[in-house]
């Protein structure tokens, strides 16, 4: 789960928004190709926390929340390996 909530915390998605579990999978798959893989996820990630760590962990806790859903949901099937392809 930990690779998904740093490609959604990495996407364009608004955090507080409504989302769909199809969303969520194109926002990993965005996240994916515009920082090269996990680790360039991973590395964005803790650079949000150096520069606004109020701010980084709110959305953090929003991406958690959304991955929870995504992956809880019957209508699309999320891991990180999935993504790879």
């Amino acid at each position: 789960m930990a690779c998904i909530i740093d490609a959604v915390f990495c996407s364009e998605l608004e955090a507080g928004a409504v989302v769909t579990s199809s969303q969520v999978g194109q926002a990993v798959r965005d996240s994916l190709r515009a920082h090269r893989d996990w680790n360039g996820l991973t590395r964005a990630v803790r650079a949000a926390f150096a520069e606004a760590p109020d701010e980084a962990a709110c959305r953090e806790e929003w991406c958690r929340r959304v991955a929870e859903d995504a992956l809880n949901s019957d209508d699309i099937a999320l891991g990180c390996d999935a993504f790879l392809a």
